[in-house]
C-alpha cells in the first residue's frame, strides 16, 4: 500500500506542475503613442513595432504519436487599414520585420518536428509587425484604435512530461485557427496655431491723437475642439489698466473684446471660440486696442509691451 501511495502522489506532482506551466499568446508594443492632430494631418508619420507571440513555459516535448506542428496566419484586411474613434479615422499600414507587406490569409509561421520543439522551448513562436500611420487625416482629439488578427494551428505538443504509452503527463497543447489579437492605439491630442499680429498705434503728440486699432487674431485648432483664448496682462500692469513701458515711464493702454470688455486673462474675461473648429479653417477673433485718454500725458519715447495669448480647452 506504501509503495502505491509513492507512485500516486509522484503523478499528482507531475499534474500539478504541468499545469502551471501552459502555452500563452502575449503581445507587445502596440501603442503608438501620444501625438498632436497636426502631427496627424501633416507629419511626419508616427511609426512603431508589435508583436504578437506563441509562448510555451515549461519543458516542451513532442508526443511520440505524431510529429508537432505549428503555423500562424494573418487573419482579415491588411489593406486600407485604418484606425477608428466614431467617425473620424487615421490610415496606417502594416509589414514584417523587413518591411515587406503582408497579405490577407499569408502563412506567417511554419515549424514542425524538432526545429519546432526548439522554438517553443526557447524565445517562443513571433509574428512581428512594423506599423506605419498615414497623412492627410483631419481628425478629432482621442484614443484611435484598430486590432490585427492573427490565426494560430498547432498538434501534438505536450508542455511537461511524456510518460509510458505517450500519455502527456501535464499539457497536452493543440488548437485549430486559435486567434490572438493585437490591438494598435495611437493617442491624438487638441492643438492649436495662433496667429497674433503686433498692436501698432503709431506716433502722435497727444494722447487722444492716437487710432482706436481694430483687428482680428486667427487660431487654427483641432476638428471640435472646445476653447477659450485668454491675453495676460502685460509686463507692467497697474490698477487694472495695461502699460506700455520706455524706461520708467509708462503709457496705459488696454485691449478689448467686441461687447467692449477688457480682453483678459481670468475666467470670466477670457474670450470663447467663434464656433466649433473644423481642423482646417482659420477663426478670427476680433478686437480692439487704445490708449486711455484720462492719463497725463507722458514724455515722449517709444513704448512697448508684450502680452502672451492663452489658449485653453
Amino acid at each position: 500500500m506504501r509503495r502505491c501511495l509513492a507512485r500516486l502522489l509522484v503523478l499528482l506532482a507531475c499534474l500539478a506542475g504541468g499545469a502551471a506551466w501552459g502555452c500563452s499568446f502575449v503581445t507587445s508594443g502596440n501603442a503608438l503613442g501620444s501625438v498632436s492632430s497636426f502631427v496627424v494631418r501633416s507629419g511626419p508619420v508616427r511609426t512603431g513595432t508589435a508583436v504578437t507571440e506563441l509562448r510555451c513555459n515549461g519543458v516542451v516535448l513532442a508526443l511520440g504519436n505524431g510529429n508537432p506542428v505549428l503555423s500562424a496566419s494573418i487573419s482579415g484586411a491588411t489593406t486600407g487599414l485604418t484606425l477608428k474613434n466614431g467617425t473620424d479615422s487615421i490610415p496606417y499600414s502594416v509589414t514584417a520585420a523587413s518591411g515587406t507587406p503582408y497579405s490577407t490569409g499569408q502563412l506567417v509561421v511554419s515549424a514542425n518536428g524538432a526545429n519546432l520543439v526548439s522554438l517553443l522551448g526557447s524565445n517562443g513562436a513571433r509574428v512581428p509587425f512594423n506599423i506605419t500611420t498615414g497623412l492627410s487625416a483631419n481628425v478629432a482629439a482621442g484614443i484611435y484604435t484598430d486590432t490585427l488578427t492573427v490565426l494560430w494551428t498547432y498538434a501534438n505538443i505536450c508542455e511537461g512530461v511524456i510518460g509510458l504509452g505517450d500519455i502527456c503527463v501535464g499539457v497536452p497543447a493543440s488548437g485549430t485557427n486559435v486567434p490572438s489579437t493585437l490591438q494598435i492605439t495611437l493617442t491624438v491630442t487638441n492643438d492649436c496655431a495662433i496667429n497674433a499680429p503686433d498692436i501698432q498705434f503709431g506716433s502722435a503728440p497727444l494722447l487722444s491723437a492716437f487710432p482706436v486699432v481694430s483687428q482680428n487674431m486667427g487660431f487654427l485648432c483641432t476638428k471640435g475642439m472646445v476653447y477659450t483664448v485668454g491675453l495676460s496682462a502685460g509686463g507692467s500692469p497697474l490698477a487694472g489698466r495695461r502699460q506700455m513701458s520706455s524706461g520708467t515711464n509708462r503709457l496705459q493702454y488696454d485691449i478689448f473684446k467686441p461687447d467692449s470688455t477688457v480682453w483678459g486673462l481670468t475666467a470670466g474675461a477670457r474670450a470663447n471660440a467663434v464656433g466649433i473648429p473644423d481642423g482646417t479653417t482659420n477663426q478670427l477673433m476680433p478686437y480692439t486696442a487704445r490708449i486711455y485718454t484720462d492719463q497725463p500725458l507722458p514724455a515722449a519715447g517709444i513704448y512697448t509691451d508684450s502680452i502672451t495669448v492663452d489658449v485653453g480647452f
